[in-house]
């Protein structure tokens, strides 16, 4: 009978509105955001006097709504949902309280692009439209629907991190410079005059001949590394790049291996591949013509592998561990490109390989700086372990200490003060030594300070953040790893030592129990999505929280829900949840975070952050990886003034 009434206030127009201005105006705009998403944002201004009703169906009037065309270009992610807070007012005619927005009111709706591109948007906005006193001086209602079609341009959909594109284009540069890098050590440099002369063998009157073997040499070079890195992609999924990035095992290994190449690069023993692989490829190779080409590709990629291990071993656990699907491939893509370079070029241009350095005690060098180098990367998977068991032995102080040492050394060694086993004696010094020995010394330098608290931000996504004083203190009772009281109201289920947030912030780790604390406190919960060993989120949380005002709104203006997506804590049965995006049953609280950002907000990335009401509605656009002034605004938009009043 009440939907009936509605509808027959609905149909009144005689209401006085007139034809000649709409009490409610609508604009829909686009915000394009990482995993191939975006969000619609639908803007109503509305005329005074006049209001609307939010997104909650209540047994009253009917809420506002979208519907979208059928398209195969787009779904929705999640419902319809609303910026801003809602007023609460009782409707005498329902007897129900509802919620309305007077003046202006912004909903929005996260879609997810299955393809890049421009993506047509239509569809239709349904909404009540009231007010309390018409030209009649009545109370009047009546129902509207607003076509709207829009065209918005995402990138193709991926898993990324804070900012994907500009990660995404960084990693491959070092990928690129790795494959330089490795041209330069004794397994591949040495290969170049030999390889060549295999260019222009037999034919070298042809220089087309020449010219064609060495493109086919470049092009089996990167098929073969972006084979590496598409069997790596294939396996590759969310858990496993969990499991790389928080699991001790694959950190341990990766630290044992970056350990035992540099001890094979400072000279202690050689790694070499069984000789029946290397055989087989040279044999293959002296066949001529684009065959025998691939074939010297596939004995270089084999034969220097002893000295690209650790550059494609790197390559590979950055791109798992990081967010997009396509990583391995493009990375090993690149890097055997780059690789593979030099040799293109001498098959173009042969005479230059006359003006070749020779090798010799300079190589080693190269060698040994490496080694220096792989030595100290080490500890970033030693440190993800120490993390993973709470030891807190590789502490920050110790990992600055090992890389001062490692930078003190490398100096003293370029400057000749010692010399290793296949280093040959040297009279003087050389220029790019010397250099070289200035920038390991200055950097040194640069780290000092970090022994003492200094922030070393170029740092901060790799080497351990600094200790900060916490609130966390064990329960009454309870000692265990998960007693810790650091919620602003008791108690937080799911603690852990190493869920400390810096600067002795209070956190929950569950979104009810941080939504439950937020009312008590009359505060938004500020969502902050994250796991142990994301580089970002510590860059983020050493170089953007640490600012005086976003510090102080995260102190006094925020309940923070700090939501580890690799916990791996068995969670209770009646706390499992069906994924519908995946249909799976998330059984740990990392995966049900996982979940819930992708199903509530449509993005995977790490970190995420994102404002949130008592009711769990948006307060203001979420946002990721991002500098002072676009995270100081973000939080404004949230908490400031003109959303909704918080308490102190």
């Amino acid at each position: 009978m009440k939907r009936f009434i509605c509808l027959l206030l609905m149909i009144a127009p005689a209401v006085g509105v007139g034809a000649q201005q709409t009490p409610v105006s609508w604009k829909v705009e686009s915000r394009t955001g990482g995993d191939g998403g975006a969000e619609l944002v639908f803007t109503a201004s509305v005329l005074p006097d006049w209001y609307i009703y939010s997104v909650e169906a209540t047994d009253g009037p009917l809420p506002t709504a979208v519907t979208f065309a059928p398209s195969e270009q787009f779904e929705t992610v999640g419902a319809l949902t609303e910026l801003g807070k809602a007023k609460e007012k009782y409707d005498e005619g329902f007897g129900v309280n509802v919620k309305i927005f007077e003046h202006e009111a912004q909903f929005v709706q996260k879609i997810n692009v299955k393809s890049g591109g421009d993506v047509a948007v239509s569809g239709k906005i349904a909404y009540q439209l009231c007010t309390e006193s018409a030209n009649d001086g009545r109370p009047a209602c009546f129902f509207e629907e607003e076509d709207f079609a829009t065209k918005i341009t995402v990138a193709a959909p991926h898993v990324g991190g804070g900012d994907a594109g500009k990660s995404l284009w960084m990693f491959l540069l070092l990928a690129f410079a790795a494959g330089l890098g490795a041209v330069f050590t004794p397994c591949v440099f040495p290969m170049i005059p030999m390889t060549v002369s295999f260019f222009i063998m037999g034919n070298g009157a042809q220089k087309k001949t020449g010219v064609a073997r060495g493109l086919i040499f470049g092009i089996s070079v990167a098929a073969i590394y972006t084979l590496v890195g598409l069997l790596a992609a294939i396996f590759k999924s969310a858990d496993a790049a969990d499991v790389l990035a928080s699991h001790w095992i694959p950190n341990l290994v990766f630290a044992l291996l970056f350990i035992t190449f540099s001890l094979s690069f400072f000279g202690a023993f050689d790694i070499v591949l069984p000789t029946g692989i290397a055989n087989k490829a040279d044999r293959q190779a002296d066949r001529s013509g684009a065959f025998g080409a691939f074939f010297v590709a596939a004995a270089l990629v084999i034969v220097s592998f002893s000295c690209t291990g650790p550059f494609v071993g790197s390559i590979l656990v950055e791109a798992m561990s990081g967010g997009i699907a396509v990583k391995p491939v493009l990375g090993m893509m690149v890097f055997g490109a780059a690789l593979a370079s030099p040799f293109v070029l001498f098959a173009f241009f042969p005479q230059w390989i006359q003006k070749m350095p020779r090798p010799g005690s300079w190589l080693n060098m190269v060698k040994v700086v490496f080694a220096f180098i792989l030595i100290a990367f080490s500890l970033k998977y030693l440190s993800a372990v120490d993390r993973y068991f709470g030891w807190h032995i590789l502490s920050r102080e110790v990992f600055i200490a090992v890389w001062i040492v490692c930078a003190a050394l490398l100096g003293a060694y370029l400057l000749g003060r010692f010399r290793l086993p296949h280093d040959s004696e040297s009279a003087h010094v050389s220029v790019p030594r010397l250099l070289l020995a200035a920038v390991s010394f200055t950097f040194a330098l640069y780290l000092l300070p970090g022994l003492f608290g200094a922030p070393l931000s170029a740092l901060s996504g790799i080497v351990p953040e600094a200790a900060h004083p916490s609130v966390l203190t064990p329960t009454a009772g309870n000692t265990g790893a998960g007693a810790y009281e650091q919620g602003l109201c008791g108690a937080a289920k799911y603690s852990a030592p190493n869920h400390r947030l810096p600067y002795g912030l209070p956190a929950y780790h569950d979104v009810d129990e941080a939504l439950a604390c937020a009312k008590v406190q009359q505060k938004p919960v500020l969502l902050v999505f994250k796991f142990d060993n994301c580089s970002v989120c510590k860059r983020m949380e050493s170089n953007v929280w640490s600012n005086e005002q976003v510090l102080d709104l995260l102190r006094r203006k925020v309940v923070i829900a700090a939501l580890y997506v690799d916990d791996n804590t068995e969670l209770p049965e009646n706390e499992w949840v069906t994924s519908a995006i995946d249909g799976k049953v998330k059984k740990t609280l990392g995966r049900k975070l996982r979940d819930y950002q992708m199903s509530r907000f449509g993005v995977s990335a790490q970190p995420f952050y994102a404002l949130v009401g008592h009711d769990g509605e948006t307060l203001a656009a979420p946002i990721g990886e991002s500098s002072v002034e676009e995270f100081l605004q973000f939080l404004n938009d949230g908490i400031g003034e003109g959303n909704v009043e918080w308490g102190a």
